[in-house]
């Protein structure tokens, strides 16, 4: 994704998404959506199980952007957003096993963020929701504030909460989260290998070097090379969205 640069009153932010180590671009099943002008940020994180999870992946991140979902209406703006998918067939002939799962659907994990300014102070307000264990982190400095709905490395396990593409299909409820920052503040919202790596205790440091590089330069490149570490001892699809809020304008 091109990085976008801050202005006088919108985040900057960049990100970063690199597919198993031995597999092409196009399997990767992560997608990461951005809108700096709507101050909307989202992940998903497609599930190898499902069927053809990438697109729906995509097609919940971008829904996400288009109409972030209240905790009073998660139900119903779930249903609008599988009612508008388009699930992909299969042109032929297919396995036993894959057609099986093109009956169940396709899965992904969920977590945006929406932000608003504060009208009596310079700092933000933001809420965020989460379903399975893509998560958001809020950086202070080089401390976190906030992890979200995962906060700890154990907190990570094979079978994390689902949004499935199915009409029928139960999803998980989603986790709510909200609350203050101030400017300058750090934002991550990441996939599950990405996250489990920030969270270790001598991981945050090179994460964070790697995102400050990586919005200096306005160039994915740390992220890229940072990634490699991540693979070495996860090998999964890897994303990593970052937003820094932008600072106080000086006062004259």
């Amino acid at each position: 994704m091109t990085p976008m640069p801050a202005s006088p009153s919108l985040p900057e932010w960049i990100s970063a998404t690199a597919p198993k180590l031995g597999n092409r671009a196009e399997e990767n099943e992560d997608a990461v959506v951005a809108a700096q002008g709507a101050l909307r940020f989202a992940v998903c994180d497609g599930a190898t199980e499902g069927w053809e999870s990438r697109p729906w992946a995509a097609r919940l991140a971008s829904a996400f952007i288009a109409n972030p979902p209240e905790p009073v209406d998660f139900g119903a703006w779930l249903a609008a957003v599988r009612r508008e998918w388009v699930a992909p067939v299969a042109s032929g002939p297919v396995p036993w096993y894959a057609a099986m799962k093109q009956e169940q659907g396709s899965f992904a994990t969920l977590v945006g963020i929406d932000f608003r300014r504060s009208r009596r102070t310079t700092g933000w307000a933001w809420r965020a929701v989460a379903v399975g264990d893509s998560c958001l982190f809020h950086v202070r400095g080089a401390v976190i504030r906030a992890a979200f709905p995962v906060d700890k490395p154990a907190g990570f396990g094979n079978a994390p909460a689902l949004v499935p593409s199915a009409a029928d299909a139960r999803c998980p409820e989603p986790e709510w989260l909200a609350g203050r920052a101030e400017p300058g503040d750090l934002f991550l919202l990441a996939t599950d290998a990405v996250a489990a790596r920030v969270l270790d205790p001598n991981g945050l440091t090179p994460a964070l070097d790697a995102v400050r590089g990586a919005l200096e330069m306005r160039n994915p490149t740390p992220l890229l090379d940072w990634f490699r570490t991540v693979q070495a001892t996860t090998n999964d699809d890897v994303s990593l969205l970052a937003i820094r809020l932008p600072e106080a304008p000086e006062v004259p």
